[in-house]
């Protein structure tokens, strides 16, 4: 069995950040949400790099530990 994912960004409108898309052969078998979290005030220009680059990271750990998990 082949396990992928993909992180796509995810629409401001539904609160930003990026979803991460898991996939066995080829076929979708979950999601994670990684959104911007709300605060009491908007995030100051200099914030959102970091935060952005953080979520991403978080993302992206979670999509390589799906990969490295064993199907036997």
């Amino acid at each position: 069995m082949s396990r992928s994912y993909e992180i796509k960004e995810r629409p401001a409108n539904l609160g930003g950040g990026w979803v991460l898309t898991m996939f066995e052969d080829g076929e979708e078998m979950g999601r994670g949400y990684y959104p911007l979290f709300r605060q009491d005030r908007p995030l100051g220009v200099d914030e959102v790099e970091p935060v952005t680059k953080a979520l991403f990271a978080e993302a992206q750990a979670d999509g390589e530990s799906w990969v490295s998990l064993s199907t036997d």
